[in-house]
C-alpha cells in the first residue's frame, strides 16, 4: 500500500507536513519526500524545537500547480507524528490515490466558490497583471 505513497510522494520533492503542538494547536513545517520508506510508509523528519511538536494525528500535503493555478497536482497521506530515537517520525495511516474524477470535482468548486464570493460582493474577476508578475520574477531570478 505504501508503494503508491512513495510514487506519488516521489513526484514532489517536498511535502507540508502538519501536525500539532503540545499545546494543541496545528504546526506545519516543509519536509523533504525522498526519503518516505515504501515498504513501511515511514519518513523520519526534522522539526524546529522552537515548533514544540506533539506526538499527534498528522499529514503529509503535497501539491503543484502553474502560474496560471492550472495543472494541479496533488497528494496526502494521513498518519500520526512520532517520537522516535530522539527524533521524529511520520507514521503513514492512510493513504487514497488522487482520481482525475475528484480533481475535475475540485476545480470546479473552486471556480463556483470563487465566482460566487465575487457576486456577493458584485465584483469583476480581477484581471492579473502578467507582464508585472514576469518581470518581478525576472528581477528575482537575477540577484
Amino acid at each position: 500500500m505504501w508503494a503508491e505513497a512513495a510514487k506519488r510522494l516521489s513526484r514532489f520533492p517536498e511535502a507540508v507536513l502538519t501536525a500539532f503542538d503540545t499545546d494543541g494547536y496545528p504546526v506545519s513545517v516543509r519536509v523533504e519526500t525522498r526519503d518516505y520508506d515504501a515498504t513501511t510508509g515511514e519518513l523520519a523528519v526534522t522539526l524546529p524545537e522552537e515548533l514544540h511538536a506533539a506526538e499527534s494525528p498528522a499529514n503529509l500535503l503535497c501539491h503543484f500547480h502553474d502560474d496560471k493555478l492550472w495543472h494541479l497536482d496533488s497528494t496526502q497521506v494521513k498518519g500520526r507524528l512520532r517520537a522516535r530515537d530522539g527524533g521524529w517520525v511520520f507514521v503513514s495511516e492512510m493513504f487514497t490515490p488522487p482520481s482525475r474524477l475528484q480533481m475535475v470535482s475540485f476545480l470546479r468548486s473552486t471556480h463556483t466558490s470563487g465566482r460566487k464570493y465575487l457576486d456577493k460582493r458584485g465584483l469583476a474577476r480581477p484581471r492579473v497583471n502578467w507582464a508585472a508578475v514576469k518581470e518581478i520574477r525576472r528581477r528575482a531570478t537575477q540577484k
